[in-house]
């Protein structure tokens, strides 16, 4: 494995999920694992990404609240789906591995942290399952707690299968959300004792085949937003903290009124001072969507599209909300962009860095 030869400047550093199938044709080669690169969010640039972890396709990235550890969910060449607990070498963004635990048949497609640490979260789109897991104190994990084997499919051909796409924890850590996207539904659990979730119930429906598929809390845990892959569009909800209930307020587009070609959403996020919001599209538009978020309702504004991209399946926004970093898969590379404060507009690409598959952007604290 490389050294992580990186210079400091100021403590970011972000992690990158690939895929680790061959791919060659582009620079800079085959992916390994999990890459690392420090960032310097007083300028936006971007350190060349070096290995941090070597595993099979890495695909989604998540982090302790409190700990210097970092989850992956992966796969294993004779055990299905893994779940795989690293420490963060906080000088160097190098990962140790502390342990991995098996999560299935199947590699998982998203992974989520509770607000307390406590439990990991997994969904499983091929399988059509979901896991949740204790954390040990020193952040490593315990064997699956609950195992939950969703079941309904829909209309389209992508809903030929039960596909949970994503689960997120709610922002006090009672309830788990998942968007699934064979049934156009999100589904709501408590998380019991012992990380176990329970009582599954239909949170939300949404038009057929609109393909639920990644969530985001508002910054104030007032608000839940979902993007639908096949619709290409952004449902906005009132969230009630006391019961876990869903009231929708709206629906926007994410791409153009006279748009007429393939629909494929794929990210979702908030800036963390809640006054925007991003969401990215593929195939036929190759797009971020920025939105402006009303301070009393919750409801978006379109404020601006940015294309130049090439399957952004998945992007993240720095904790100071200045810099946006969208993964490139189909182009083997991650691109930085600047984002206005007033606005929320993002500005033209400031760096491009070779990221092979790229597929998850996660920031983390450095020393």
């Amino acid at each position: 494995m490389a050294t992580l030869a990186v210079n400091a400047t100021t403590p970011q550093f972000v992690y990158f999920g690939t895929y680790t199938r061959a791919n060659t044709r582009t620079p800079p080669g085959p992916s390994k694992g999990i890459y690392v690169a420090r960032f310097d969010s007083r300028t936006g640039a971007l350190a060349k990404p070096m290995l941090a972890a070597e595993a099979s396709n890495p695909s989604f990235l998540a982090r302790h609240p409190t700990l210097p550890v970092l989850y992956a969910v992966a796969a294993s060449h004779d055990k299905g789906g893994v779940v795989i607990a690293y420490k963060i070498n906080p000088e160097t963004g190098a990962l140790t591995l502390l342990n991995r635990v098996s999560a299935g048949r199947t590699s998982g497609t998203y992974i989520a942290v509770t607000p307390d640490g406590r439990t990991v979260l997994t969904a499983h789109y091929s399988g059509g399952y979901l896991n949740s897991f204790p954390v040990h104190a020193d952040g490593s994990l315990g064997e699956s707690a609950s195992h939950v084997q969703h079941t309904m499919t829909g209309t389209h051909p992508q809903q030929n299968a039960p596909h949970p796409h994503c689960i997120d924890a709610s922002p006090d850590g009672r309830f788990a959300f998942v968007a699934d996207l064979a049934a156009d539904r999100i589904f709501r659990y408590k998380i019991g004792e012992g990380s176990t979730l329970k009582d599954g119930k239909v949170a939300a429906s949404v038009k057929s085949e609109s393909g639920s598929r990644h969530l985001a809390f508002s910054s104030d845990g007032k608000r839940l937003y979902l993007i639908n892959e096949l619709g290409a569009t952004v449902v906005v909800y009132d969230y009630d903290a006391a019961n876990g209930a869903l009231t929708e307020t709206q629906i926007v587009s994410t791409v153009p009124p006279d748009f007429s070609g393939r629909r494929w959403a794929s990210e979702i996020a908030v800036r963390p001072d809640g006054k925007f919001l991003y969401a990215s599209n593929r195939a036929d538009d190759e797009s971020i969507a920025a939105f402006a978020i009303d301070a009393s309702t919750g409801k978006l504004s379109f404020v601006q599209r940015t294309g130049g991209l090439a399957q952004p399946r998945s992007f993240a926004v720095s904790p100071d909300g200045r810099w946006l970093i969208s993964a490139n898969h189909d182009t083997n590379d991650v691109v930085v962009f600047g984002v206005d404060e007033s606005t929320g507009k993002l500005t033209d690409a400031r760096v491009r860095m070779g990221v092979t598959t790229c597929v998850c952007v996660l920031f983390w604290p450095a020393k």
